[in-house]
């Protein structure tokens, strides 16, 4: 044959003494011992790998925790223990607890008789007398006019209260609405500005009956009462029910 003998994988078989090929020549050998040679390589590579890592992995180490700041603190600073044993309740005497509760009877003291006050005891018909319902006519009325009570408890005293008289309240008058002033010309040419406080009194039904003037500039106040004539408020409550009250009401007159 001149064609040179191959074997499958690749080794020639040209140079084989005889054939069959046996032993240590046979290509199935030979093959074996190369891809040995491979995997040998391979296998003391991925291990070199694997150290390097595992190197690697060693050398980095984690951050340290947070110090802690220890403070040492003498025992003399603690000052005293609680005491372990619970604190004794005080025990109460029943009979001297009723007795100071006890009303202390009065001891009456003798007198001289030009001391003393003669007591009188009214007799039923006086008593009677004194009872009588009283009629329209004896005030003075008619039978056909009504009676007219005023807060104050007499009889026909309906009257507003004076700015600077005190009335007790439980509700305080809230304003609803005002109308806005009107600058006054010749005010606001002269570049008069500020605040006029009007002393307003607010009736029963929550309108201003009344206002004065306490401070502000005497081009501005007509203007300020005029504003203030308009404010409608929730009125004052006494015993839930309304009543006149004296407010301070500031208007504020400003060039800009």
């Amino acid at each position: 044959m001149s064609a040179t003998l191959r074997s499958r994988l690749g080794f020639p078989l040209d140079q084989a003494s005889r054939l069959p090929v046996l032993g240590e020549a046979h290509p199935l050998r030979r093959e074996f011992a190369r891809w040995l040679l491979i995997s040998n390589a391979l296998a003391i590579l991925l291990a070199l790998l694997a150290f390097v890592a595992w190197w690697q992995w060693s050398r980095h180490r984690p951050p340290p925790p947070p110090a802690r700041e220890i403070r040492i603190v003498q025992y003399t600073e603690l000052g005293v223990p609680p005491p372990i044993a619970r604190p004794a309740v005080p025990q109460v005497s029943v009979a001297r607890a009723a007795a100071a509760a006890a009303p202390k009877l009065a001891i009456p003291q003798p007198v001289a008789d030009e001391l003393a006050d003669a007591p009188t005891i009214a007799s039923a018909a006086e008593i009677s007398e004194a009872l009588a319902p009283i009629a329209l006519d004896d005030l003075g009325l008619g039978t056909g006019e009504p009676l007219v009570v005023g807060l104050d408890g007499g009889a026909g005293a309906i009257g507003s209260p004076a700015p600077g008289d005190f009335v007790d309240v439980e509700e305080e008058p809230v304003r609803i609405r005002i109308d806005p002033p009107v600058y006054p010309p010749v005010a606001r040419d002269a570049g008069i500005s500020g605040t006029v406080l009007v002393h307003v009194l607010v009736g029963t039904d929550g309108r201003v009956k009344d206002a004065i003037v306490v401070e502000g500039h005497e081009m501005l106040r007509e203007a300020a009462l005029k504003s203030a004539r308009t404010a409608v408020f929730r009125p004052a409550l006494q015993r839930h029910r309304p009543v006149e009250v004296w407010v301070l009401v500031p208007i504020t007159f400003r060039t800009n």
